[in-house]
């Protein structure tokens, strides 16, 4: 039977809602802005936020429906929405490079990259990658 510690995949999912409100609230900030000088396409730099976004979301809900599984006594099922959560990234990851983001990095952009990179031993090494990544000046 597997054993799981629900205080820190709690903590994990406020952690990823956090950088989620902190991402969607950038990408909302950026579009109506419009895109800032210097940047060649807003497109671009929306989606490498969109692409963040869409990390952290689906990573929380994945988190989020292991708890719900692990409350069931469905520990199979929460074991599998964890291995998804932690490998199912990379591929939305590998969206966001550096390119693909505005530079100087928005306020709400950094907060959320540190708030995900404080995550440890979370997220498969790939994803950490990108996140440090874009997380650099």
């Amino acid at each position: 039977m597997a054993s799981f510690d629900t205080g820190r995949l709690c903590a994990i999912v406020k952690i990823l809602d956090q950088a989620s409100t902190h991402l969607r609230l950038a990408a909302r900030e950026h579009s109506l802005a419009g895109a800032a000088p210097g940047i060649a396409s807003a497109h671009l730099t929306e989606s490498g936020i969109t692409a963040l976004l869409s990390v952290s979301e689906q990573a929380s809900g994945s988190v989020r429906r292991a708890l719900v599984h692990i409350r069931n006594g469905e520990d199979q099922r929460a074991q599998h929405e964890l291995d998804w959560a932690r490998t199912q990234p990379p591929c939305v990851a590998a969206l966001a490079t550096p390119a693909g983001l505005p530079r100087p990095l928005p306020r709400r952009v950094s907060t959320a990259l540190r708030l995900m990179q404080g995550i440890t031993n979370f997220f498969p090494s790939e994803t950490e990658q990108v996140l440090v990544r874009a997380a650099l000046p």
